[in-house]
């Protein structure tokens, strides 16, 4: 009993906290995706030759 009692007064860190809330992780998810997206299609345009 002792060990439990000991496991629940430690501090949870920023980065358990973090990874335990599924709405930040989706909102994260979804900027980076977002992100890398957009910047893909960015570099694709600008790689693309002028018409003539």
């Amino acid at each position: 009993m002792s060990e439990k009692n000991e496991q629940e007064q430690e501090p949870v860190s920023w980065g358990q906290k973090l990874f335990d809330n599924v709405w930040i992780l989706f909102v994260a998810s979804l900027l980076i995706s977002t992100l890398i997206y957009n910047v893909w299609g960015i570099v694709n345009l600008m790689s693309v030759p002028p018409a003539p």
